[in-house]
């Protein structure tokens, strides 16, 4: 098994142990190799997707909170907001862990 594909699935299974860390300096230091350094970049776009979700959920729901007279209405919505976003991330981190699997497994 080659370095290279090591470091592939490992940019997209550190999801599990440093989420968009290990894939930005994986992409950082790996100019010369094209195949890593592409890896890299969709593994941390990857990671990014939920963490940048997250954060404009939570904005969403606190401006929303503080705007919005009926506390129904906040409420539901940061409950259904919640669950899309879990939903997502859930997706997003199993996503991930396939994309590394195949990796390692690949003939």
């Amino acid at each position: 098994m080659s370095t290279n594909r090591i470091v592939n699935a490992l940019s997209y299974l550190s999801i599990v142990f440093a989420p968009f860390i290990f894939p930005l300096i994986v992409w950082i230091v790996s100019d010369n190799n094209p195949d890593m350094h592409s890896t890299a970049r969709h593994a941390l776009i990857l990671h990014l997707i939920p963490l940048v979700l997250t954060i404009l959920t939570i904005l969403v729901v606190g401006i929303s909170g503080v705007i919005s007279e009926k506390a129904a209405f906040a409420g539901f919505l940061f409950l259904a907001l919640i669950a899309l976003v879990i939903l997502v991330d859930l997706a997003m981190f199993i996503y991930n862990l396939y994309l590394g699997i195949k990796i390692l497994v690949q003939d």
